[in-house]
This record gives structure tokens, C-alpha cells and sequence, in this order.
């Protein structure tokens, strides 16, 4: 009983990533015998997916430019929060944040 129960739950396991395997590689548009093992191993999950997903339609992520900004926000918090002492910024560079007098 406990080896039956083992072997659905590995071959349940076994046929999930195949699942994905093949779901990702078609997406990416790579071929090859790794994409018809997962194909096969993951049936009869995967003809869905033949015929649902289109070849090499992975979505790409393009950078706005404004993460620089952030991260460099996100530094400066950090920064202050931890007491370190931080690097004086040259825009914010006045003597009345120091405490002096002019």
C-alpha cells in the first residue's frame, strides 16, 4: 500500500514538471529532446498547451530608467536607518543643513 501510494505521488510529481518544462521551453521557442521528453512524460496536460501556446511568446521586461532613482532612495534609507554615516549629496549641499550661519 505505502509503495503504491509512493509511486502516484512520484509520478504526480514527475508529471507537474513536465508540465512546466514543456510550458516553459515552448514559450522560450527552444526545441530539442528535453522538450519532447517533458511533452511525453506531462500527455495528456501538454497538448493543451501545444496548441494554446504559441511559440517563443515569453514576455520581455524593459527598464524605464527611473530604478536608478529608487535604488538610490532605497540606499540613503537604509543608510539612515542603520546610523551609518552617508555620503554628502553635492545637490543638497548647503550650509544651512549643516547647522551653519549664511
Amino acid at each position: 500500500m505505502f509503495g503504491s501510494f509512493c509511486q502516484t505521488l512520484i509520478a504526480a510529481i514527475v508529471w507537474m514538471v513536465a508540465n512546466v518544462v514543456y510550458l516553459d521551453m515552448k514559450r522560450k521557442g527552444l526545441r530539442g529532446f528535453t522538450r519532447l521528453a517533458a511533452f511525453w512524460a506531462g500527455t495528456p496536460t501538454t497538448w493543451i498547451t501545444f496548441f494554446a501556446v504559441r511559440e517563443g511568446t515569453q514576455p520581455t521586461f524593459e527598464s524605464h530608467g527611473g530604478d536608478d532613482e529608487l535604488l538610490e532612495a532605497v540606499r540613503r534609507d537604509r543608510a539612515l536607518r542603520s546610523g551609518t554615516p552617508e555620503e554628502p549629496d553635492p545637490a543638497h549641499d548647503d550650509d544651512s543643513s549643516r547647522g551653519g550661519t549664511g
